[in-house]
């Protein structure tokens, strides 16, 4: 596969463990009677009541996952896509060594990707919370923060990798 497609599937896998760390810094930063815990009027009357009836924090998860997994599944079929027409214009690609970058870059990208998550989730909600106090966003806010974490992570993890790639050139073990 191409680095492009390559790149697509390793922040696909690690979109929902991002959303996760979202949810849960989102959930350990607020109390119980926080208004980011509200109810959108449409879930509302999806559930006729009974998703409402439960926990502020169970009404959160389940309103951001709302949002998440229709987009999570979006970007799967997008990938898959962009695989088998990869494979269809190009034919299976042979198989090449793996570069010493891309095998820095990989586990320093997790990182910087999970990180870049809970920052822009603490940074998003303070931001809300200034500019538009008591609205309802904390649920899309968790929910769309782990994409644009995935495009901002790029650059930071590139230029963390580089060192180690050198590092490991350098390294006589």
């Amino acid at each position: 596969m191409s680095r492009p497609v390559t790149f697509f599937r390793q922040a696909a896998l690690l979109l929902p463990s991002a959303f996760l760390i979202g949810v849960l810094l989102f959930l350990l930063t607020h109390g119980h009677q926080d208004p980011g815990f509200g109810t959108y009027p449409f879930f509302e009357q999806w559930g006729m009541g009974a998703l409402v009836s439960g926990t502020p924090e169970g009404r959160f998860v389940q309103q951001s996952l709302l949002f998440f997994v229709p987009t999570f599944l979006i970007a799967l079929l997008f990938i898959l896509f962009v695989v088998l027409a990869e494979r269809g214009l190009l034919g299976r690609p042979e198989a090449r060594p793996r570069s010493a970058f891309r095998g820095a870059f990989e586990p320093v990208f997790a990182g910087t990707f999970l990180v870049m998550t809970a920052i822009l989730v603490w940074e998003g909600d303070r931001l809300a919370s200034r500019l538009a106090p008591g609205a309802l966003v904390a649920p899309l806010l968790v929910a769309f923060a782990p994409y644009a974490a995935a495009a901002l992570a790029v650059l930071p993890a590139a230029v963390l990798a580089a060192p180690l790639v050198l590092l490991r050139r350098t390294d006589p073990t």
